[in-house]
């Protein structure tokens, strides 16, 4: 017969090794809690033609940097406009979205907290072979226009007294312009850069008319992945080096022509989402050249 003190002392050790027991499998629960991957995604879609490099490169190696340490794997995805619309409107969106002025299909997917910021931006110019060029004698018969991808130059255009000049594709319009085929060519900061790149002497007018070239961002996600979503939109408005991207923004310093459109507003702006009604409508009133139409629309 055990006695009563060896009894007590086996019902304490037992009580001891299942409190032990206990708090090893709590233990074990909460470190694999706090190692439990997070995957976010995001959506880059480039309505125009940047300056330099990849913009969805640039997002994904300041994710990494963001998220430094952290179980946080993030996936950048590059994604044309009309795929991204069809797939919100199958129920697909990701947990952030970079998309340019002007973009339409996001409303049902929009949360009701929803904030946009512009994280980036471009801007129209007008660019002659040459130093010291004066600009004064441009218009529709010696100016070809870089048509760009989904923005809006033809209201550039217009504004600008340029209604009627040749659109070339982006590649065609900038050789057209280096063959002397045009004297000048309405274009972006991207032509800068194809001149730039080619070691041509150029000039530069930035345009103050209109510009619908920003790119902007905003999370989509709620819970606790929007806190992160957050901090990254957070962490990338505040970097200083879109140099790297030929991209303007706030923070960032620039030199030569790049300065000229740093330094230069827009007085008409098309800087958010929009309905495809409302992009429709301002198509047909830059095609049609109605300028009354196109500033009541964008004022």
């Amino acid at each position: 017969m055990l006695s009563k003190k060896r009894i007590v002392l086996y019902v304490l050790m037992s009580a001891v090794i299942v409190i032990a027991i206990v708090l090893s499998v709590c233990s074990t629960e909460n470190v694999v809690r706090e190692e439990k991957m997070r995957v976010l995604t995001l959506w880059q879609i480039d309505g125009f033609e940047g300056g330099k490099g990849s913009r969805a490169q640039y997002l994904q190696d300041k994710a990494e940097q963001c998220f430094d340490g952290l179980p946080i794997y993030f996936r950048v995805v590059s994604v044309s406009a009309d795929a991204a619309r069809k797939n919100i409107k199958e129920g697909v969106k990701p947990d952030i979205i970079s998309y340019p002025a002007g973009f339409y299909g996001l409303e049902s997917c929009i949360p009701e907290n929803y904030h946009e910021y512009t994280w980036c931006r471009g801007g129209y110019c007008l660019i002659a072979l040459g130093e010291n060029a004066q600009f004064s004698d441009a218009d529709e018969k010696n100016t070809v226009i870089n048509c760009g991808k989904d923005n809006l130059v033809a209201v550039a255009a217009l504004l600008e007294g340029l209604y009627g000049a040749d659109a070339e594709s982006p590649t065609s319009a900038y050789l057209k312009l280096i063959n002397g085929k045009y004297k000048y060519l309405l274009g972006t900061q991207r032509d800068i850069y194809r001149l730039t790149t080619r070691g041509e002497v150029f000039s530069v007018k930035a345009l103050s008319s209109f510009n619908d070239l920003y790119q902007n961002i905003c999370a989509l996600c709620g819970g606790e992945d929007e806190k992160y979503a957050r901090q990254f939109i957070e962490f990338l408005l505040d970097q200083d080096d879109a140099d790297k991207l030929g991209m303007i923004t706030p923070k960032a310093n620039y030199g030569g022509a790049m300065k000229l459109l740093a330094d230069t507003d827009a007085e008409y702006k098309l800087t958010t989402l929009a309905s495809e009604n409302y992009i429709v409508k301002l198509k047909n009133a830059a095609s049609g050249g109605d300028i009354n139409l196109v500033k009541s629309l964008i004022k």
